[in-house]
């Protein structure tokens, strides 16, 4: 068993491997925002849900995608294709991959720049989201609910909200399809019985 696969199974276990160096640091959680925030993060491995990649691309730190499941796989593609990290295959890698691709997100620094740029993108706004949300309280206050900036869908009744017209709709041409083929079959089946039956007579 590699030395990866020896470090899952004892996380996994409770308890901390005796291969660690005294520069690892094991916790249960972490703020991983204000962690990104960190002037002195250069790397971020990450199993690179939307928050996560979200996060590490506004802070600008290059990531080592390793995704797991649902829509890690996507986000893994797409941080690679933005140029502002790698992706490695749990199934397939082992610690030395996963060092490889660590050592060159830190060492090439395309994903640095690339990532920088990114964030300066994302950060490039005239007011906080603070601020935007306390203008857009204000503004509903001003205009006594701000109704014309209500969604339609709540004007809709529930059957309507929930698609179940739709659902109904669709339920009763099926309906009519099927019940239309059942009468069809029926009456070739009785046609073909009938003419089955008066051969004989004539001869």
């Amino acid at each position: 068993m590699g030395r990866l696969e020896r470090l899952t199974k004892a996380l996994n276990g409770g308890y901390i491997p005796s291969f660690l160096g005294s520069n690892i640091k094991v916790v249960e959680w972490l703020p991983q925002n204000d962690l990104l925030a960190h002037n002195d993060i250069r790397a971020f491995v990450s199993h690179v849900g939307h928050d996560s990649l979200y996060e590490s691309a506004y802070h600008g730190v290059p990531l080592v995608a390793f995704p797991q499941f649902a829509d890690q796989h996507f986000n893994a593609r797409k941080a690679e294709s933005l140029g502002i990290g790698l992706a490695v295959d749990p199934k397939g890698c082992n610690a030395q991959d996963l060092f490889d691709t660590i050592q060159r997100v830190i060492g090439e620094p395309r994903f640095k720049t690339k990532v920088l740029h990114i964030s300066s993108l994302l950060k490039d706004r005239r007011r906080t989201p603070l601020e935007e949300t306390g203008d857009w309280l204000e503004y509903v206050i001003r205009h006594g609910g701000a109704q014309h900036l209500r969604a339609q869908v709540f004007n809709m009744p529930w059957y309507q909200h929930h698609l179940l017209d739709v659902v109904a709709f669709l339920v009763t041409i099926i309906t009519l399809v099927f019940v239309v083929l059942w009468f069809t079959c029926r009456f070739c089946c009785r046609l073909c019985c009938k003419l089955t039956e008066s051969k004989p007579k004539k001869e």
